[in-house]
């Protein structure tokens, strides 16, 4: 049975992925709501909730986090180390994608604390394929209860 519905964050610096990306989970017929950020560091304000995320009714706290590897002034590495070291969202699912499969990127982003990564497929049909495992998995997983 799938969980309640919930906010899918998207941190991705490039529009045109960001668009196939909602394209993709659309395809999927999944409804969530998605909020995107340019990159880790409005990811960060918006998790805390500062600026202008400052409204959760407009912005709710997500339950997934995906991001892109390599984004301007706060990298998808570093967005992950932020989240792994923060005790309000160092529970939360977190998604990262890349042009790269580099073996070095993929250790660390797990060393780190990735829950999953994902090298960008490159076509539209094998990306809803990855949307569709990802969701499927994410919205029957338990989540941690995080704190007010």
């Amino acid at each position: 049975m799938v969980k309640d519905e919930f906010t899918i964050l998207l941190a991705e610096d490039d529009p045109n992925d960001a668009i196939l990306l909602e394209k993709a989970i659309r395809a999927n017929r999944i409804a969530n709501p998605i909020r995107f950020v340019r990159d880790g560091r409005d990811a960060i304000e918006y998790l805390e909730g500062t600026g202008k995320y400052k409204n959760r009714d407009e912005f709710p706290f997500p339950r997934v986090i995906i991001s892109d590897l390599k984004m301007p002034r706060l990298s998808g590495l570093e967005l992950l180390e932020w989240l792994r070291s923060h005790p309000k969202c160092s529970v939360l699912p977190m998604i990262l994608m890349s042009g790269s499969g580099l073996p070095r990127d993929v250790e660390k982003a797990y060393r780190l604390g990735a829950n999953s990564y994902f090298q960008k497929p490159s076509s539209f049909d094998e990306l809803v394929a990855v949307v569709k495992s990802a969701y499927q998995y994410w919205s029957r997983a338990e989540v941690a209860h995080l704190p007010d």
